[in-house]
This record gives C-alpha cells, sequence and structure tokens, in this order.
C-alpha cells in the first residue's frame, strides 16, 4: 500500500461510494458546512481516496465532499492510498469520519462489500437501541464527558402559552429568579462558529435577523448549546419601522426570552431598540430586574445614556448591571466612568 502526500484535487475528478454506509441529516450537514466555511477544510482530514478501480474513489469524507460542493469549492485536499485491498478499503471506510452523521445500518447488514467485518472490533455500536421519543438525549460536554440533556423537557414547555403580562398589550413578563447575573464567559454570539462549540457560557443575539427567526422557529437548539445565560434575542427596530410590526417582534423576543426562563437559563433583558419603541420595549420587564445589554454604537452615545437611564429606573438602582457590547473608545469612556461593563465587539471570520 502507497499513500500520497495531501494534495488538492478537483471535486469533479472524484467519485462517491454507491454503497456509503454513512448518512447525514440536514441540520448537522449544515453544521458542517457553517465549520467548513470558517475553518476551511483541517489538513489532518483530507478526504481519502482508492484508485484501485482505475477511478479516484472516496472512501473517506463522503459528508465533507457534500458540503464543500454545497459551498461550491473547486478542489478539496485529498489523500491517495494506491495498491490497496478490498479489506484494506473496508477498513478505511468504516474507521473515517465516525463524528459526522450516522451509521446507515440497513446497508452494514445487507451490502455484500461488508459481510464478514467485525464491526464490534472496528467500535461501531450499531446494534445499539436509538434513543426513544420521551428519553434524554446524550451530549457531550467540552471536557470529553457525557450529560444527558432532557431535550424533551424543552419540548414539553414549548407550547403556545400565554404567559403573565404586566401590561394590556400582553407582552409576558421576565421572570426575576431567573434574570441574569454578572456576565460570565466565555461570551459570544449566536452564529456558526459559536454554535459548534460547547464552553461558551453567555450568548448575545447583536447578529443578523435572520438568525432571530431561526431561533423562533428552534429554540431548542440555543437550550442544548450548553449557555447559562442568554441576552433576549434582538431584531433590529427602527424609527422606521411600524409600530404594529415593533410591537409584534417585542412580544417574541420577550416571549422566547421567558420561555428560556422556564428552561432554566438566566436572561438579560434586551434594551437595544429605536427611540420610538423604547417605552414598549419596557412592557414586561417587572420592577426590580437588575440583568440589561444593549449595543454601543460610537455615534449614537445618546442612545446608550438614554438605556442607561431606563437600566437604572427598572433596577432601582444607580449602577445597573448593565452591559454593553462594542462602540468603541467613546462608549468605552462612557462605561468606565458610570461602572458599567463593556466588551468589545468582535466579528466571526467567513
Amino acid at each position: 500500500m502507497e499513500k500520497s502526500n495531501i494534495t488538492y484535487r478537483k471535486i469533479s475528478d472524484l467519485k462517491g461510494l454507491s454503497n456509503n454506509p454513512r448518512k447525514i441529516t440536514k441540520a448537522n450537514l449544515e453544521k458542517l458546512v457553517d465549520s467548513i466555511k470558517i475553518n476551511g477544510f483541517w489538513e489532518h482530514r483530507p478526504i481519502a481516496l482508492s484508485d484501485r478501480t482505475g477511478e479516484l474513489i472516496v472512501l473517506g469524507g463522503h459528508q465533507r465532499l457534500k458540503a464543500a460542493k454545497k459551498l461550491k469549492l473547486k478542489e478539496v485536499p485529498t489523500i491517495l492510498y494506491s495498491g490497496l485491498t478490498e479489506d484494506q478499503e473496508k477498513e478505511i471506510i468504516l474507521r473515517d469520519n465516525v463524528n459526522n452523521g450516522e451509521w446507515d445500518v440497513s446497508i452494514l447488514e445487507t451490502d455484500s462489500f461488508f459481510e464478514g467485518v467485525d464491526l464490534d472490533f472496528m467500535g461501531i455500536g450499531i446494534l445499539e437501541e436509538k434513543p426513544k421519543k420521551g428519553r434524554k438525549k446524550k451530549e457531550v460536554d467540552s471536557e470529553g464527558e457525557d450529560e444527558l440533556i432532557d431535550t424533551d423537557f424543552f419540548r414539553s414547555m414549548l407550547n403556545d402559552t400565554v404567559y403573565e403580562s404586566n401590561n394590556e398589550l400582553e407582552i409576558p413578563n421576565l421572570l426575576l429568579e431567573h434574570q441574569a447575573g454578572k456576565l460570565i464567559v466565555p461570551f459570544a454570539p449566536w452564529g456558526a462558529d459559536s454554535r459548534l462549540r460547547k464552553d461558551v457560557a453567555t450568548y448575545h443575539f447583536y447578529v443578523d435577523d435572520y438568525r432571530f427567526e431561526s431561533i423562533f422557529k428552534d429554540p431548542i437548539k440555543v437550550l442544548t448549546s450548553g449557555a447559562r445565560f442568554v441576552a433576549e434575542p434582538n431584531l433590529s427596530l427602527y424609527d422606521t419601522t411600524p409600530i404594529a410590526l415593533g410591537l409584534y417582534n417585542i412580544y417574541r423576543k420577550r416571549w422566547i426570552a421567558r420561555y428560556f426562563q422556564e428552561c432554566g437559563i438566566g436572561v438579560y433583558a434586551d434594551l437595544n431598540v429605536a427611540k420610538k419603541f423604547a417605552k414598549y420595549n419596557r412592557l414586561g420587564i417587572p420592577d426590580g430586574y437588575n440583568a440589561f445589554m444593549t449595543r454601543g454604537y460610537s455615534d449614537r452615545i445618546e442612545y446608550l445614556k438614554s438605556e442607561h437611564q431606563i437600566a437604572k429606573e427598572i433596577s432601582g438602582k444607580d449602577i445597573p448591571n448593565l452591559i454593553v457590547y462594542g462602540g468603541g473608545d467613546k462608549i468605552r469612556e462612557y462605561c468606565i466612568k458610570q461602572s458599567l461593563v463593556y466588551v468589545e465587539q468582535f466579528i466571526n471570520s467567513k
């Protein structure tokens, strides 16, 4: 058996296995696409190829190849194995890429190509019962230890609930007992890169608005991220935004925040709205609440001063627990003078 150095080859020259025993869900494929978009291909995980049949057949890396095609990449890193026997090809196929996707049990059990392979020796537990609906999902924490995440509990709480409200518009109340405390790091924006991590303690949502829509459709992924605290999902509200649309979005962000609290996540109330919506944005935040977050803008320090005043009025404290994200030197100087927490803005590379 001979093995080449890592070589970038055209995707159009590669041929996948017709009986590939690995499959991947749409959600996991999107995660893989996000990972490659941000980090590129890891050169220690090139596509494994064989030329035994005269073609460049992919033995390991089918899911990465799918992701590369979705990203419209032209070339991918590969290693070419020459002189392989069929048994050696099988071993590479079964050992490669056990972290992405799932085993297609029907192929492993019925396709003659894999007949006689000792699956137990290969470390493939295909006979294990899959978690049934109503059971907890096993996750791996940041230190590699198994922990149980009760996704069924989260879903049981995700109903068309009408939460109690302190206002005529019925915008839900946040819970005093589940407000966030001091800022715990790592602190990160909710996005492609951070979702792949399991060590983020606090998420904020001062990101593109489309991410809010994604969270509203499926908030479970925030709960299973391992985060302990979140800022309310923020959706851009401008002075030109119609009031009806603004109220709809304030209702949605406060409903999602309350749902997170019901599931045990501490919440910072988001104050980052246009002045036109400042009075509406206070609805549902109970007196005495003292966990706030906003985004700073170097050319709009008056916005921050107004939001600072709102935080003081609601909390009843001269120095409220207000986290200010970004804005540069001018905003930082204001935060220092007012004893507020300032966090420098950072942007994930794309």
